[in-house]
């Protein structure tokens, strides 16, 4: 007897050869769902008028607001913050504990140079007469140099901030750009102000970390 386990084999159901292509069906595009149907969310798609209606403007200012223009009052909370900040370095240069490097004098050198000439520049544009640069610093040491540096910058911004409180009267008016102007210089002098900040205060914190060691 035999085993029909064994001998008896399903039958393999062949596919059939491809079918050819008839004449005239070679450039015939599949039927399919149109492709917007896959892109609906719910929301109209921007048609090319309303896409053509946006500037690359408007597409840059998407996300954020009308810059708006300085005023009078800004300029002078502006010049506040940065006497304040001036107030900070000539406390740090008295920190007994301060011990630069010739490197960091360098950098401080030419931070407190360039944060010096930005405000006397601001000053200028808010009808102060700057003056002559404090150039009798130079001939002494770098500390004095520094101190002189941020004693001048402090003038300077003290008699802009009084110049700016009597704008409005005939002669003395500051155009929206000259304002703008300003505000350019104090925030880069600002930027130069931290800079020097963060170096004076990684000298004294690498001069107390060095003192601990040695104890």
């Amino acid at each position: 007897m035999e085993d029909s386990d064994s001998t008896h084999v399903p039958p393999i159901s062949r596919a059939g050869p491809p079918k050819p292509v008839q004449p005239g069906e070679e450039n015939k595009p599949a039927a399919s769902r149109p492709f917007e149907s896959y892109m609906k969310t719910g929301e109209p798609p921007t048609t090319s008028k309303q896409a053509e209606e946006k500037s690359p403007f408007d597409l840059a200012g998407q996300g954020r607001g009308d810059v708006a223009e300085p005023t009078h009052e800004a300029l002078i909370d502006q010049m506040s913050s940065v006497s304040s900040m001036l107030g900070d370095l000539q406390n740090k240069l008295n920190n007994k504990n301060l011990n630069l490097r010739q490197s960091q004098k360098y950098l401080l050198r030419k931070k407190l140079t360039n944060a010096n000439e930005l405000i006397r520049g601001a000053a200028g544009k808010a009808g102060v007469d700057p003056g002559s640069a404090p150039t009798q610093f130079y001939r002494q040491n770098p500390m004095h140099k520094f101190m002189g540096l941020l004693t001048d910058s402090q003038k300077q911004l003290a008699q802009a901030q009084e110049s700016m409180k009597h704008l409005g009267v005939p002669g003395q008016v500051i155009s929206p750009g000259e304002l703008l102007l300003m505000q350019t210089k104090l925030t880069k002098a600002q930027q130069e102000l931290e800079y020097s900040s963060v170096l004076l205060s990684t000298a004294v914190s690498g001069f107390k970390t060095l003192f601990n060691i040695q104890i």
